[in-house]
C-alpha cells in the first residue's frame, strides 16, 4: 500500500469509492443520469491507469527498499552512448535497459525477445542498437534505446524503432530500407528486415502485414531507383546460383516486389504471428501471392523516403 501511496495517494485512499458511492445515491434517487456517472468514473479510472503505467518506472525505487536494488539486477546487453559503459537488460515485465552509472532506464518494445544488434550504432547519440522480434514466423526490427525513449525528429512518436526512423542517411532507417506504401493499412511502410535472410521478409511498420520473399538468396538490398508504374523503391536481389529461380541461370535482378513478374512469383503475403503492442493495426483478411495480392492500391501516393535528400533533412531542424 505504501508504494501506491507515493505514485498516486487516492489509490489508496477512500476518497474515490466515496465520491463514486455519493453518485451512486443521486442515481437512486433521480437526481443523477446513469450513464453519465458511469462513463465519469471510468473516464477517471482510466486516467488513473495511465498515470499509473506511465509512472512505472518510479516503482523500481520504491521496491528497493525491500529487494534487490535495479542496478544488481540483469545481464549486461548493450552500451550506453554517454557513459559508454554497458547497461542492463531487465528482463521482468515491463522489460527495460538500465545504466546504473548515468542512472537512467530505457524502455523497450514488449511482448518478444531483445538481443544486441551486431554493436552497430545510433549515428546519432551513439547508443548501441538492440533487435526486437517476435519469432520466426513474426516481426523484427532494430531500435536506438534513447530514440525509442526520446524521438530525435518531430514527424517521430515515443515507442518508434528504426524502421519507423525518418533519419535521411542512417543505414538501418526508414529512408533506406523503406519500399512503398503497406497494401492493407493506410499509414504503414513495408520496410526490407535485413536480419531476416535467408528466409528474407518485408514488414509493414504499423500493422501486422509481412511478405516473405526471396528464400535463399545471398543478399537483398534496397535500391535508390523507384518504380516507374509505383513509385515503389527497387530491390536488387542475388540469389544462390544452385537454387536460383530466375530463368537462365541468372542469379542476380533488380526489380519492383508489387509490378516485376519475376518477383511477383516470389513474394508471398501473410500476416506476423504476434504484434507489437504499439502497432495498431489489427490482423487484415487477405493473404497470398501475385499482383492482385501484393502491388499497392492505385491512387495512393508512396510515404517512402523522398528522393530527394536535402528534403529529409529538414527534420534537423526543429
Amino acid at each position: 500500500a505504501s508504494t501506491h501511496w507515493l505514485l498516486d495517494a487516492e489509490l489508496v485512499l477512500p476518497t474515490i469509492r466515496s465520491a463514486v458511492e455519493k453518485q451512486l445515491n443521486l442515481i437512486a434517487q433521480g437526481k443523477a443520469d446513469y450513464h453519465q456517472v458511469l462513463g465519469h468514473t471510468l473516464d477517471v479510472f482510466k486516467r488513473k491507469f495511465h498515470y499509473f503505467v506511465d509512472s512505472i518506472a518510479g516503482m523500481d525505487e520504491l521496491m528497493e527498499v525491500s529487494f534487490s536494488p535495479l542496478a544488481a539486477t540483469g545481464k549486461p546487453l548493450s552500451r550506453c552512448g554517454k557513459c559508454h559503459r554497458f547497461m542492463k537488460y531487465i528482463q521482468a515485465k515491463p522489460s527495460r535497459l538500465h545504466c546504473s552509472h548515468c542512472d537512467e532506464t530505457y524502455t523497450l518494445p514488449q511482448n518478444g525477445t531483445i538481443k544486441l544488434y551486431k554493436e552497430l550504432r545510433c549515428p546519432l547519440d551513439d547508443f548501441e542498437l538492440v533487435l526486437w522480434s517476435s519469432g520466426s514466423r513474426g516481426k523484427s526490427y532494430p531500435l536506438c534505446p534513447y530514440c525509442y525513449n526520446h524521438p530525435p525528429f518531430r514527424d517521430m512518436k515515443k515507442g518508434m524503432g528504426c524502421n519507423e526512423c525518418t533519419h535521411p542517411t542512417c543505414q538501418h532507417s526508414l529512408s533506406m530500407l523503406g519500399i512503398g506504401q503497406c497494401v492493407e493499412c493506410e499509414n504503414g511502410v513495408l520496410v526490407l528486415d535485413p536480419t531476416s535472410g535467408p528466409k528474407w521478409k518485408v514488414a509493414c511498420n504499423t500493422c501486422n502485414v509481412v511478405a516473405h520473399c526471396f528464400e535463399n538468396a545471398h543478399r537483398v538490398r534496397v535500391s535508390a531507383d523507384t518504380c516507374n508504374t509505383c513509385e515503389a523503391a527497387l530491390l536488387d536481389v542475388d540469389f544462390n546460383k544452385a537454387k536460383s529461380p530466375l530463368p537462365g541461370n541468372e542469379t542476380q535482378h533488380t526489380g519492383c516486389i508489387f509490378c516485376d513478374p519475376v518477383f511477383q512469383e516470389l513474394v508471398e503475403l501473410k500476416h506476423a504471428a504476434s504484434c507489437h503492442p504499439m502497432h495498431r493495426g489489427g490482423p487484415g483478411r487477405r493473404q497470398g501471392r501475385g499482383r492482385a495480392r501484393g502491388r499497392r492500391p492505385p491512387g495512393k501516393p508512396n510515404p517512402r523516403r523522398p528522393k530527394d535528400k536535402m528534403s529529409a533533412l529538414a527534420a534537423y531542424f526543429v
